[in-house]
Formats: structure tokens, C-alpha cells, sequence
């Protein structure tokens, strides 16, 4: 009998230990033993029983060693200015957690005869480290860049453009769940939906109650083929993202969620919600440039029987680059379903986005804050001399987007600019 007794106390320890270890990633996480399964980490409030995320995009690190007496031509600056500009940043800030939402690299092929380098691993690399650096807990999404460069095919050798793809982003997330990398929250997610990084982080209140869940969603990067046609958040992934928001409410004994999205490519959505904002604006014989364009001014206007407002930022980059609508290829797209579900379902009231860099613009729409997050790109925007003066000079679109979960699960939005001229600090510095 006391063999037994002595048996089951032994298989009852190394449950529970089973049980501590699965209810802790080593990432410093303090996950609720109730969780849904669906939720990858948990982060709890700060000490003001708030959460102050910087959103960072477009950080485009090319990682290349190409100096040259021209500041425009010296190609080693570009990282350097944009470790400066995060670094400025997030000291601003001050954040308790970090979200890139793409396009963190910028190291196409094409562009190999200007930086002498196609190698995305080591460009990757480098900007996942200096983000680490800060000891801040991160998640990260993919944006399209991020994908391309030569690591693809060298895992990959025969295959298509988007095959090789995939294999460098599964190759990227592989590092950024390695050893290598202390505080991030990255998650491969399901394996049988489209895109790499579908994952959820809940943010928890002090008393283990849920504030906010962040989903992380893979928006993917081009139909096949064609680099101007922006690809979308698929069907799978939106019936996925509707699963897991039901089952954290069901684990947390709600009808529903407050939730909030981060990804790169903007739906189409942040365009249609523009031009309506426009035509309401020259409807009132005013124009539009001073409100979108320049001042970035908050402004609410009823259009057709609802309300849009125009929270901060502009509309610079001379389009909206969103998931594409038309006939490529003999197939019809219609750029995703994501915003029906995102209003059909309630949960989410904000969605983040990068890949605009020269947008910076934050509008509601059918009651959902849709956000360009401001870029730190000093190379996508800025290898040829000609556009680089014009990009360097104009300094509004720099900086990132600081969100704030208040305590009632309200959100605080605040832009928070990179002002410096870097280049003209470069070339001061190089004719003195």
C-alpha cells in the first residue's frame, strides 16, 4: 500500500512539473493555467496597470559594407541611420513592448549592383539583434521584403518565387526563435493556414484579467509574379483568426473580445476609407491636401450616414499600396475578406500596418481605427542619388506609433517622430 501511495506521489510531481514547464515558454511569459490554447505568450500590464507597445515598420536594414566619399553613395550609413532612428525612438517611448510589422530588411536581388549584397539572413540578423538589445520583449511580423534576397534559393534551389520565400521566411523565424534572440515573442503559428506568423499575445491585467489580445497575422507579399501586386490576409487565416478570438472569449467567460491586429500590406479598406474622408472634404469646398496631405488635422465628417474621423498623420506616399483588386494571371482577386470578418466578428477596433512608408495616417472607419504605422526606412525609399536628397530632406515620415493599453482596455494612440536630418548631419559632418 505504501508503494503505491509512494508511486502515485512521484507520477503526481512530474505532472505538475510537466505542467510549470508547458505554462512557461523560457521567454519570461506569465501565462493564466486557463489560457486558450489558441494564444502563443502572455505579457502582463506594467505597474501603472497600462501597456505601452511601439510599433516599428519598414526598418529596411540592407546590411551593407559599400562606403564612399559621397554621402548618397556611401551605402555603410543606412543601418547606422537607422539604428539611430529606432534608438531615438524607442528612448522616447520608452515602451514596454515593441511590435515590427515588416518589411525589417530590404536586400533584393536587384538591387545587388548598388549594395554589393543580396544576403537577407545577415541582414535580418543584424536588425533582430539590435532589437533584442534593448531587453524589451518584441513580436514581430513578416512584411514582403523580408522574404527576398538570396537565402531563399539557396535553401531552395529549383522552385517558384514564392516557394523560395516561404523557405527564407521559415529560415528567418528559425533564428528568431533560436538561442540567439532573448526577448522575443515571435511564433511560427499554424502550420496548415496560409502565411508564417499567425500568433496571438495576451496582454493580462493585474488581477490575470484580459485586457487586450494582439494577433499577429502573415499578410503575405505578392501574386505571383508581379512585385506591384500586393497579396492579402487568406480565408484560412481569417477562419482561424475568428476560432481563436471565440475561444479566448469562451476561456474568459465573455461573449467577446477586445482585440487589436498587427500586419504589413493594409487592407483595401485604408483606401476606401480615405477617399470617402476626400470627397466629404471637397463636398465642403475645402481642400482636401490641408487636412490629409499637411497637417494631418482631427477631423470627424458623416458619409453616408456614418461617421469617419481623421485621428493624425498623412497621406504622402501618393497612393495606398493595399491588397490587390483585379484580374492577374486569368484569376480575379478581390483583395480579402479581412475587414468583413474584422466588423462581422466585433472583436477588433484596431488594425496596424506598415508598407506605405510615406503614409503615416490613422482613420476610423465603420468603427475601426485603421493605422499606418510611421516608417524608419533609409533605403528602400533613398539608393539613387536623385531620390535620396528628396527622402533625407523630408524627415515627417520617420518615427514609430506609440499604443497604449489603458487599464479599461481602452487604447491611447500617439505618433512619435524622428525629426533629425541624418543626412544633413552627414554631409555637415563631411565638409567640415
Amino acid at each position: 500500500m505504501k508503494r503505491t501511495i509512494k508511486i502515485i506521489a512521484i507520477v503526481t510531481a512530474l505532472v505538475l512539473v510537466v505542467t510549470l514547464v508547458c505554462a512557461c515558454d523560457g521567454r519570461g511569459d506569465n501565462k493564466k493555467a486557463n489560457v486558450s490554447s489558441y494564444v502563443s505568450h502572455t505579457v502582463k500590464v506594467n505597474a501603472e496597470g497600462k501597456l505601452k507597445i511601439l510599433q516599428l515598420t519598414d526598418t529596411h536594414f540592407i546590411n551593407s559594407e559599400v562606403t564612399n566619399d559621397d554621402v548618397l553613395l556611401n551605402y555603410s550609413l543606412r543601418d547606422e541611420w537607422a539604428m539611430t532612428a529606432i534608438r531615438s525612438v524607442i528612448e522616447s517611448a520608452n515602451p514596454d513592448m515593441i511590435v515590427l510589422t515588416g518589411d525589417s530588411i530590404f536586400t533584393l536581388e536587384n538591387i545587388e549592383f548598388i549594395t554589393k549584397t543580396k544576403d537577407n539572413y545577415a541582414a535580418f540578423k543584424k536588425v533582430a539583434n539590435y532589437i533584442d538589445s534593448f531587453n524589451i520583449p518584441w513580436a514581430f511580423v513578416f512584411g514582403n521584403h523580408d522574404e527576398e534576397g538570396s537565402l531563399g534559393g539557396k535553401i531552395l534551389k529549383n522552385g517558384t518565387k514564392k516557394q523560395k520565400g516561404e523557405a527564407a521566411k521559415k529560415k528567418l523565424g528559425e533564428y528568431l526563435l533560436s538561442t540567439n534572440i532573448k526577448n522575443c515573442l515571435y511564433a511560427n503559428g499554424p502550420e496548415n493556414i496560409n502565411g508564417l506568423g499567425n500568433y496571438i499575445i495576451n496582454v493580462v491585467n493585474k488581477d490575470g484579467s484580459l485586457n487586450n489580445s494582439l494577433v499577429m497575422l502573415d499578410s503575405g507579399s505578392y501574386l505571383e509574379g508581379d512585385q506591384r501586386k500586393y497579396e492579402y490576409v487568406h480565408d484560412d487565416q481569417l477562419e482561424w483568426y475568428e476560432t481563436a478570438i471565440r475561444d479566448i472569449a469562451r476561456v474568459e467567460k465573455k461573449d467577446m473580445v477586445q482585440s487589436l491586429i498587427f500586419q504589413h500590406i493594409p487592407m483595401i479598406e485604408f483606401e476606401n476609407a480615405l477617399v470617402k474622408f476626400q470627397g466629404a472634404l471637397e463636398a465642403l469646398g475645402e481642400n482636401w491636401q490641408d487636412t490629409i496631405k499637411y497637417s494631418g488635422t482631427e477631423r470627424t465628417l458623416t458619409v453616408d450616414g456614418e461617421p469617419i474621423t481623421y485621428h493624425f498623420g498623412v497621406y504622402n506616399e501618393g497612393e495606398v499600396c493595399a491588397s490587390y483588386i483585379g484580374e492577374w494571371n486569368g484569376v480575379t482577386y478581390d483583395g480579402g475578406h479581412e475587414f468583413q470578418k474584422i466588423t462581422e466578428l466585433g472583436s477588433t477596433k484596431y488594425v496596424f500596418c506598415g508598407h506605405d512608408h510615406r503614409n503615416t495616417y490613422s482613420i476610423t472607419y465603420k468603427g475601426v481605427c485603421l493605422t499606418y504605422g510611421m516608417s524608419i526606412d533609409y533605403s528602400a525609399n533613398g539608393l539613387l542619388p536623385g531620390e535620396a536628397q528628396n527622402v533625407y530632406n523630408t524627415t515627417e515620415q520617420r518615427g514609430g506609433t506609440l499604443i497604449t493599453l489603458n487599464a479599461d482596455s481602452s487604447v491611447t494612440l500617439t505618433q512619435v517622430p524622428f525629426t533629425r536630418n541624418l543626412y544633413q548631419e552627414a554631409l555637415a559632418a563631411q565638409n567640415a
